[in-house]
């Protein structure tokens, strides 16, 4: 039900007057004053994904309700309803695909909060693919997130994946440098930058190849290790 997490992710306001600071240009919806794309152009679980913050003048019960009633009234699509601590969540099947509403009360009054639109993506088999083969064999890919953002030097491509391995950490921070050395990355050795972090649960490794950054995080679990990659390349 939930959509994609974001790591440090401002809501858009609105202004002191009281006016939207970005009204939603496209596919508008009744309840919400704001909205701004975080995410244009995502990968979920094979789904293309737009990730969008937005803000309401409403509480967010209200705000929740006029879209509630908006998303019945348009096609009588199937809506369901979710409370998840302070989030109250509204998700809806489209045709192409899913939409998810997540909102909760600001701190300056009204409602804030994510949008979320995913729709099914075809050919996106081979993509996955080539990033669970950054894993060594025996591991168990969970989720991956791919996106691509607009840089000073261009573009880049950032794709991300959870995944386990049957490992004790030490183990499986052994087999996955192993397995990364042979597929042409190194430990990163740019002066200035980290090569590894280590916890007793828990370390983070870097690696580069040509063109391309790795950050490979490993956490002890009671039965193996989890372990999450985060690869940087420049999208061509």
């Amino acid at each position: 039900m939930l959509a994609v997490p974001l790591a440090a992710a401002g809501v858009a306001a609105l202004a002191p007057d009281g006016h939207a600071l970005a009204a939603e240009a496209d596919g508008a919806l009744p309840g919400l004053d704001a909205r701004r794309v975080v995410v244009p152009a995502g990968e979920l679980g094979g789904h293309a994904v737009e990730v969008s913050e937005v803000a309401s003048r409403l509480d967010p019960a209200e705000a929740l309700a006029r879209v509630e009633r908006h998303w019945r009234s348009r096609d009588g699509a199937v809506v369901l309803r979710a409370d998840s601590g302070a989030w109250k969540v509204l998700s809806r099947r489209t045709e192409r695909g899913y939409e998810t509403l997540q909102l909760r009360a600001a701190e300056r009054g009204g409602a804030e909060g994510l949008l979320t639109r995913w729709r099914e993506r075809d050919g996106d088999a081979a993509a996955g693919a080539w990033l669970s083969s950054l894993l060594p064999g025996d591991a168990k890919p969970v989720r991956q997130l791919s996106s691509r953002d607009a840089t000073a030097g261009g573009a880049r491509a950032a794709d991300t994946l959870i995944g386990s391995l049957p490992h004790s950490i030490d183990e499986a921070e052994r087999r996955i440098e192993l397995h990364l050395r042979r597929g042409g990355f190194a430990p990163m050795r740019t002066p200035g930058a980290a090569r590894g972090l280590h916890w007793r649960n828990d370390r983070a490794r870097f690696f580069q190849a040509p063109g391309a950054e790795l950050l490979v995080t490993l956490h002890a679990q009671p039965q193996g290790t989890g372990v999450v990659l985060y690869h940087v390349r420049a999208a061509r």
